[in-house]
């Protein structure tokens, strides 16, 4: 090799020692500041910042294809809107759709139990204090109602309007029952029985939570029969708080 190739090699190797460390990376630099940054150079301000930005494109994305396949369900009817339409109308893959959507039925059946409201059921589930899931019901029914927007009303009955109109929807509807059974007595606990006070002591949690499922079902379909023919804003909340107080007296008999 010669002087100058051994020269230039030299240098090369005490710049890749100045900009390679010898140890591990961690994950922070010792300096103090909001913008600290790891040792690869990436700031934890903007690992927030594109954490929240992805939460917030989910949110979108999410709300872009259900808004599209609930207005092609509109005007096309259920069973005659694919979802690969409804990818393409909502501009992305049917493989993205998916990944919200694992079946078609979702669309319009299923919910985020991710939210504000889900939130606060899971807390008041794990304080209930009277064991009783029928109690439980009782009590939070006017706490739910009291924290539903507009928005969110017009949305469910949008989507309670298009079960309505197709038969296997429905079918699915109810076959959806023992899973979210399921997932509500694990939150509760499936070993309890009914509380003292309750109508149905000694049942078990899962037969009430069931017989809560079923009733609730139910009274969300009248409802939107009741809202058939179009009725104010605030007709549409005195309705379901009328129809709600009705199933709480079912429940309690």
């Amino acid at each position: 090799m010669s002087v100058d190739a051994r020269k230039n090699d030299g240098a090369a190797t005490r710049r890749r020692t100045a900009v390679e460390p010898s140890e591990e990376p961690t994950l922070f630099d010792v300096g103090d500041g909001p913008d600290r940054t790891s040792r690869r150079g990436v700031s934890v301000k903007a690992t927030v910042a594109r954490a929240r930005w992805q939460r917030r494109k989910k949110i979108a994305t999410r709300r872009t294809i259900r808004e599209t396949a609930l207005r092609l369900f509109d005007e096309y009817g259920y069973d005659k809107v694919t979802t690969q339409r409804i990818a393409d109308e909502a501009g992305m893959s049917a493989i993205t759709l998916f990944r919200y959507f694992p079946a078609k039925e979702d669309l319009v059946l299923g919910f985020p139990t991710d939210g504000e409201l889900f939130a606060d059921l899971r807390r008041e589930i794990k304080d209930r204090k009277d064991g009783s899931p029928i109690g439980f019901v009782r009590r939070m029914a006017p706490q739910v109602l009291g924290g539903l927007e507009p928005s969110q009303l017009e949305e469910l009955a949008h989507r309670l309007r298009i079960v309505r109109s197709d038969e296997g929807l429905r079918v699915a509807l109810y076959a959806r029952i023992p899973q979210w059974t399921d997932a509500v007595a694990t939150l509760w606990g499936s070993g309890d029985t009914a509380a003292e006070g309750d109508a149905r002591v000694g049942f078990p949690v899962n037969l009430s939570i069931s017989l809560i499922i079923d009733c609730i079902i139910e009274s969300l379909l009248e409802w939107s029969r009741r809202c058939d023919g179009g009725i104010g804003d605030a007709d549409v909340v005195d309705v379901l708080v009328d129809v709600v107080s009705e199933a709480m007296e079912t429940l309690s008999r």
